[in-house]
């Protein structure tokens, strides 16, 4: 018995990070971008897009808590885009969000300058004051016969 606790507790001491769970809060996301027509300008490599409720049919459209960043990066086994909530989570403040810098490949909180990699899952690059990640939401690449979409959900 005492060796199963012992196994126990190694797994559990070891599957800690330095990363913590996100504070961002559930908000519905459903974006559809038109890659073909619209949203033609993500189809750039490193290019990105922030979507609000100003900038959306929020009829039928959701964009989070504090918006939408769409980044097209490589594809490195998760797919080539990737979407994140644009609130930064060490201020867990929808009105706090994230702006991409000049390399087009970090996202930065103008509140408390938390660093985020766009191009590695959301992580807060080292240094930063912020131990959370991005919120991160699912993109789906759809091909049509005439057009190709990107469906952004959480």
């Amino acid at each position: 018995m005492k060796k199963y606790l012992i196994l126990l507790l190694i797994f559990i001491g070891s599957a800690c990070s330095k990363i913590e769970n996100n504070t961002i809060p559930f908000y519905p996301v459903y974006l559809e971008l038109d890659l073909t027509y619209e949203d033609k300008d993500l189809n750039n490599l490193f290019s990105s897009k922030i979507y609000t409720s100003k900038n959306i049919n929020s009829a039928v459209e959701k964009a989070g808590f504090g918006g939408v960043l769409i980044f097209h990066g490589e594809d490195i086994g998760y797919g080539a885009y990737q979407a994140y909530d644009i609130a930064c989570p060490n201020e867990a403040n929808a009105s706090t969000v994230v702006h991409v810098d000049d390399t087009g490949i970090h996202a930065i909180c103008p509140v408390c300058g938390s660093k985020y990699e766009l191009t590695g899952s959301g992580f807060p690059t080292q240094g930063s004051p912020s131990k959370h990640k991005l919120q991160s939401y699912t993109v789906r690449e759809v091909q049509a016969s005439t057009s190709k979409k990107l469906i952004v959900t959480n």
